[in-house]
């Protein structure tokens, strides 16, 4: 029984040196659509410049989102170590598009000097919000709400109830 404690002892040792070999040479981030990602021009240039095999990593990063729906924008992280390997990680999608994806076209009567028009204003509904709080931040409170009430100021949003 020592002897496979001590053995697994010196291959534990023997990985953590490979792990501490390998060293960061460059990160970088780019926006790709999650599960639709060609190994065309943009990205093949991008990626092999650092010496990435751009077929392998449009392989693993449309694998890891194949779940995700294809309008999503994602934010990548790559990795580069010395070695040529790479590995990557997905920034969670922002809040901005989350309410442009949620929100639409609503017509309201305005009153004017002629009477009352059709005007159109760009609405989300209430329960958006909360989904979207619970979304990104996992739980609802006042500081969550308030991050993004800001983002819907921002954006000339309004807020409507179902």
């Amino acid at each position: 029984m020592k002897k496979k404690k001590k053995d697994f002892i010196e291959i534990w040792d023997f990985i953590k040196k490979k792990e501490m070999e390998k060293e960061i040479i460059k990160t970088f981030s780019i926006f790709l659509r999650s599960g639709k990602v060609e190994s065309g021009p943009p990205l093949s240039t991008i990626l092999g410049n650092f010496g990435i095999n751009t077929v392998k990593f449009v392989k693993d990063y449309n694998e890891f989102t194949k779940e995700l729906p294809d309008y999503f924008l994602l934010v990548v992280i790559i990795n580069v170590y010395n070695d040529k390997s790479y590995n990557f990680f997905l920034k969670e999608p922002s809040i901005s598009l989350l309410l442009r994806l949620l929100s639409f076209d609503k017509d309201f009567l305005v009153k004017g000097s002629g009477g009352y028009r059709p005007f159109k204003y760009k609405v989300i509904l209430l329960n958006d919000v909360y989904m979207i709080s619970f979304f990104k931040f996992g739980h609802c409170n006042d500081i969550t709400l308030r991050n993004i009430l800001g983002t819907i100021q921002a954006m000339n949003l309004n807020v409507i109830e179902s």
